[in-house]
Parts: structure tokens; C-alpha cells; sequence
């Protein structure tokens, strides 16, 4: 009797351990079902049941987190969608930040212009069309002639001594200050590589670097009467050749060409053969000429 009640007793014992090992395991909370979402809910929009969390997620929920062996695995936006988290939004970046660190992308430095200081050239020898490969020509004059403009002097007295580039300006230390730039006036705001419009190599008043025309009646060429005027025209090129470049009023940019005309007339302009052409000249009575700063000026001798 007490044999086959041990029996049962071992029977049932067995019967409830099988029970409990064959119950369904704890869902996490992370499972869409455990909180009542459909399955096929889950899978369409997952961004439309993190819209639904109430709950702010705390800042301080780390990017990375620890599984089961301890080791560290990162966790990505599609790991924290199936949880129903939102997407980790990327760190704050400063404007500041943006601007002194140049490996971001959509970012850009701040222009930084380098101060540079004033160049004061010996004189400015004028060559041909062929530049320094040729034979210096003279020197660009010390003053205007009758034409009111700057001329080619072989004069050495006569030359322009000590001029100095600065800002884009080319400045006579002989001419008073309100005529001190070697500039251009013209009649046209516009000048261009398309056109037969001129202006004059002139003595004018100062006007900024990189700017538009300015009207002013402080000029060589016709003073006292408005013409458009540009001075900081100045650049340095190759073997140190002085480019004047015109700026139009939308902002173009014109390298200019320097014809000398008959009656040592100078002119600047954007096509230099089409005011040839217009004006029934040739190559051979209107020369091309071109400015390079000297290297050294002695009057006692040739041009050098």
C-alpha cells in the first residue's frame, strides 16, 4: 500500500515539473504584442507607434549598450525602431563649429584676407605686345600731357619715380592727393571684351578696391565733369606686369588692354582691335602696350 501511494506520489510530481517546464517564457516589454500592438501593425509603421510614445525618452539613454556576454555592441537607429524607440538624433553642432571645423560636410571656412602690405616700385617701364620678351618702350610719364592723360616718356626726368600699389591702387606720390591715382574715365559705366567702348588713362581720385564705376568730377580728362571713374584696378601678374581690370555695375570682372593712339593718347578698354577697327586705326599707329614694375631706376641710365 505505502509502495503504490510512493508511486503515485512520483507520478504526480513528474506530471507538474513537465507542467511548469512546458509554460510560454515572459515576454519583454519591447515585444510589439506584450503591449497590445498587432503584429501586422508593427511591421507597417513603426514610425507611426513611436509618434505614439508619451513617455519622453531621457537624454541620458546611452547610444551603446551591453548584451548578454557583457561585451559592448552599438545600437543603431533599426534596433532602437523595432523596440519602439524613436531615432537617436545626431548632436547639436554649433555655428561656431561649423565654421572652424572644415571636415564637416555643408560647411565652409570664413574668407580670411591676409593683410598685404603697400609695394612701392622703383618706376614702371612700358614694353610692347610682347611684353619683357621685346624692348622697353620707355617709362609711364610723371604727369598728364595736353590729352590729360598718362603718357610713354623716353625721358627719364619725365618718368614716374616711386609709385606704390596698395589696395588694388596705383599711386603718384607727384600728384596731389585728390588726383593721385593712376586710374580710368570714361564716358560708359559698361566695358567689355564685346564692345568698342574706351576710357582713359587718367590721374583720378581714389575709389575702392574691386568697385562698380563711381561719378566724380576729381579726374585728369575732362575735370570738373561727371565721368565714371575707377582706380583700384591694379593687379600683379606675371614678370610683374601692372593688369588694370574694370569692374561693370552688375560686378563683371574685364581684364583691359592699354592701346597707345596717335597724339600719345592712352586708352584703356575691353577689345582693344575692335576700337581700332571703329576708329580706322591699325596695329602699326595704335600699338598695344603693357606696364611690368622695374627692377631698379637710374636716370643716368637706360631703361632696366
Amino acid at each position: 500500500m505505502v509502495q503504490s501511494l510512493l508511486k503515485s506520489l512520483f507520478l504526480y510530481s513528474a506530471l507538474a515539473a513537465s507542467a511548469v517546464l512546458a509554460a510560454p517564457a515572459h515576454q519583454p516589454q519591447s515585444d510589439p504584442i506584450a503591449r497590445g500592438v498587432s503584429p501586422r501593425e508593427y511591421l507597417h509603421s513603426p514610425r507611426q507607434l513611436a509618434a505614439r510614445l508619451t513617455t519622453p525618452i531621457p537624454g541620458s539613454i546611452s547610444r551603446r549598450s551591453k548584451d548578454e556576454g557583457g561585451r559592448v555592441k552599438k545600437v543603431t537607429n533599426a534596433m532602437r525602431i523595432a523596440k519602439g524607440y524613436r531615432d537617436l538624433i545626431p548632436a547639436a553642432v554649433s555655428t561656431a563649429e561649423m565654421i572652424d571645423d572644415g571636415s564637416r560636410a555643408g560647411s565652409a571656412h570664413k574668407a580670411r584676407s591676409s593683410p598685404v602690405p603697400p609695394i612701392t616700385m622703383p618706376a614702371i617701364l612700358v614694353y610692347g605686345s610682347n611684353g619683357r620678351s621685346g624692348t622697353p618702350l620707355g617709362y609711364l610719364s610723371l604727369g598728364v600731357n595736353v590729352n590729360k592723360v598718362y603718357y610713354v616718356t623716353t625721358d627719364c626726368t619725365k618718368a614716374m619715380v616711386n609709385p606704390q600699389l596698395s589696395s588694388g591702387a596705383l599711386i603718384n606720390p607727384a600728384q596731389p592727393q585728390e588726383y593721385s591715382s593712376v586710374g580710368i574715365t570714361s564716358n560708359n559705366q559698361v566695358l567689355g571684351t564685346d564692345s568698342w567702348n574706351y576710357a582713359y588713362l587718367s590721374a583720378t581720385a581714389a575709389t575702392p578696391y574691386g568697385s562698380p564705376p563711381v561719378t566724380s568730377k576729381y579726374h585728369s580728362w575732362s575735370d570738373g565733369s561727371d565721368k565714371y571713374i575707377e582706380s583700384g584696378i591694379w593687379s600683379v601678374g606675371t614678370n610683374n606686369e601692372l593688369i588694370p581690370t574694370w569692374i561693370n555695375p552688375n560686378g563683371d570682372t574685364v581684364k583691359m588692354e592699354i592701346g597707345y593712339f596717335p597724339g600719345a593718347l592712352t586708352l584703356v578698354t575691353g577689345n582693344l582691335a575692335m576700337v581700332r577697327q571703329h576708329n580706322l586705326y591699325d596695329e602699326s599707329s595704335a600699338p598695344q602696350i603693357r606696364f611690368f614694375i622695374a627692377d631698379q631706376f637710374n636716370c643716368a641710365q637706360a631703361p632696366a
